[in-house]
């Protein structure tokens, strides 16, 4: 089986992922901004519309783009600005979530789930898909994993603890019933 792999939202050369090189967005304190989940230094923003803050900006903007929608008029300017609040809340329609265009634990989680592959992944597993279950749980909640593709111990009991919090089996392996909950921000 070919693993799939998707471009990883960057700034200029700083990778925009918790535990993995994301110095670019740990000092997410601005106007507007206050810490949503916190993995190892990464801050999950809580982005309000109107806020201008230039590497939480652009990585909404990124995972926007990452789920398909198309932010490019403006799309370089640290503002978060009508039409990509827009773009927000039409995401958070589509995945149930409250449509207020605030990003806040549920639609990071939301956003950072729903472009993943949905392979079946379990202690053991070694993918890019393992990254993005690790970001959603540390956006979801400050579930202090790395994000190093790696499903260990760890990765596994905030699996378990996840899916005993929206309901599901906690058996530890994320099949589709747990992949489509996280990719709804639940």
């Amino acid at each position: 089986m070919t693993e799939h792999h998707h471009p990883i939202p960057t700034i200029g050369r700083r990778t925009l992922l918790a535990g993995v090189g994301a110095t670019a967005v740990a000092a997410a304190v601005g106007i507007g901004v206050a810490s949503s989940a916190e993995a190892g230094g990464f801050r999950y923003p809580k982005l309000r519309p109107g806020v201008r803050h230039r590497e939480n900006v652009l990585l909404l903007k990124s995972w926007l783009k990452m789920n398909g929608y198309n932010p490019s008029y403006g799309s370089l300017l640290p503002l978060y600005d009508r039409k990509t609040v827009a773009l927000v809340r039409h995401f958070q329609v589509r995945c149930a979530l409250t449509t207020d265009g605030i990003v806040g634990p549920k639609t990071w989680c939301a956003l950072i789930a729903h472009p993943a592959h949905k392979v079946t992944l379990r202690r053991g597993s070694r993918r890019t898909e393992v990254q993005d279950l690790q970001m959603a749980l540390n956006a979801r909640f400050s579930s202090g994993l790395s994000s190093d593709g790696v499903f260990g111990g760890n990765t596994e009991r905030e699996v378990r603890r996840y899916q005993r919090m929206v309901g599901l089996a906690a058996d530890g392996v994320v099949g589709a019933k747990t992949w489509q909950r996280l990719s709804i921000g639940r």
